[in-house]
């Protein structure tokens, strides 16, 4: 396994500009470093494609109204479409709506579905279990109001990447125990399925290759309270004892990647239930490739799979 050549000069890049005098973010406070990679973030995805229609609203969330941000797909016809709600990653601190723009009109555009990206509670303003409590929130309200969203409510998938992959699987785990209609499938880009413990890549990957030790340890600090039990499932979904029920699912991982073995562990824990899954490992590349697409090259085109098999799921 080899670092691919772009992955390799973007963290030449990141090093050349700690070196230069930039901080690192693990090192600012939170709201201070949140702003900071925001607009990094913003910054390195490619140009945002056209779309026919974007839409701004909220709603009802257990604390606060939910922002959300609606895109509808060039090319396709009136009436009810398939529809991803979409979760953003940012380790539960940072990342907004802006900062997965680009990669929610791809996804929208190559999957022919329509897309919902949720902009969720984040932490420390916010900590566990809020994000989940809003993205649990944000697809009930969708699915049982789907037709005002123009959204088919029997064709509803949740999805995200990193942070945003384990609220999906959070929600599917939660609305198959509750006996409740869940999400049709669900798209895991790179998720945090295991809080419990460290897991080989982990150890392997915490230094050198974007998403460290100390910089998972800053998201953790300002997410997860003290006394919290590491084995709840919302934390740690991989911990759950049946896997049978869930939605069909791809999963997405990185090779070089902190958080690789625990989303091969999760797809394999689906496949072994009996699950429909799809997993792909980009063997080369890095955390936060999906939406660091101006410089990532494979981003683009982990974008273009993932929406490729959910379209083929939807028959879009």
């Amino acid at each position: 396994m080899t670092l691919d050549v772009e992955a390799r000069f973007l963290l030449d890049l990141m090093d050349a500009a700690t070196k230069g005098g930039r901080p690192k973010l693990e090192t600012l406070p939170h709201a201070v470093g949140r702003a900071a990679v925001d607009k990094m973030s913003e910054d390195g995805e490619a140009d945002p494609p056209e779309v026919a229609e974007v839409a701004h609203g909220g709603l009802a969330g257990p604390a606060s109204e939910i922002g959300f941000r609606r895109y509808r797909p060039l090319g396709v016809p009136a009436g009810l479409l398939p529809t991803l709600i979409y979760y953003h990653g940012g380790g539960f601190v940072i990342g907004n709506l802006e900062t997965h723009d680009s990669t929610c009109r791809r996804l929208a555009n190559k999957s022919r579905c329509q897309v919902i990206a949720i902009d969720y509670r984040l932490s420390p303003e916010h900590p566990f279990p809020a994000p989940i409590d809003d993205g649990v929130a944000a697809f009930r309200h969708i699915r049982d109001n789907a037709e005002l969203f123009g959204a088919d409510a029997t064709r509803i998938a949740v999805g995200g990447d990193s942070a945003g992959g384990q609220i999906s699987a959070v929600v599917c785990q939660i609305c198959r125990d509750a006996g409740e209609q869940g999400p049709a499938f669900q798209m895991l880009i790179y998720p945090a399925t295991d809080s419990s413990q460290e897991s080989s890549s982990r150890k392997s990957f915490a230094e050198g290759y974007f998403l460290s030790g100390p910089l998972m340890a800053w998201f953790w600090d300002a997410y997860v309270p003290d006394d919290q039990d590491l084995a709840d499932l919302r934390l740690s979904p991989l911990l759950a004892k049946d896997f049978s029920g869930l939605p069909p699912a791809f999963v997405l991982t990185a090779g070089y990647d902190p958080l690789r073995d625990e989303g091969r562990a999760y797809a394999d824990r689906l496949i072994d239930a009996g699950v429909k899954t799809t997993y792909v490992n980009y063997p080369g590349t890095i955390h936060g490739f999906f939406s660091m697409t101006r410089f990532l090259k494979q981003g683009l085109k982990a974008n273009d799979e993932a929406a490729g098999v959910m379209a083929a799921f939807f028959g879009t």
